[in-house]
């Protein structure tokens, strides 16, 4: 369900768009494939409850990696994703985003590929039916 709306907005946020370019995967990124690319995984999703009633929002923690072949790109794509994501309050394709914020962000290099990593970790509060 996060995922029409992680897609939605990599897709049509030019900032973000401009980059990817469409390369926005579920889990795991198209081996082979051109970069800059993005991937995200849901890492958890939790009920928010009380004692006295079943809750109609769900907490859903995703993890974005940015992959691509320069630093800078990345730490601008990573300002792009905070500018688009945190505080949204909206539905996409069906899907009530309440708010959305930034958690965490680490930062890799991988040697043999001379690539570089971002992730970003967001925290979606979603209205459930």
């Amino acid at each position: 369900m996060i995922g029409k709306v992680i897609k939605n907005k990599f897709d049509n946020t030019s900032a973000l768009n401009n980059v990817f370019g469409g390369r926005v995967y579920p889990v795991i990124g198209a081996q082979g494939g051109a970069t800059p690319f993005a991937v995200y995984d849901t890492t958890s999703i939790r009920t928010e409850g009380s004692k006295d009633a079943d809750s109609h929002i769900d907490i859903v923690n995703v993890s974005i990696t940015m992959i691509g072949p320069g630093y800078g790109v990345l730490q601008t794509a990573v300002d792009n994703v905070r500018s688009t994501f945190v505080r949204m309050n909206e539905t996409i394709s069906g899907v009530e985003v309440q708010s959305c914020t930034f958690d965490t962000q680490s930062e890799v290099f991988n040697v043999d590929e001379e690539t570089y990593g971002v992730e970003v970790d967001l925290s979606f509060r979603i209205i459930k039916d």
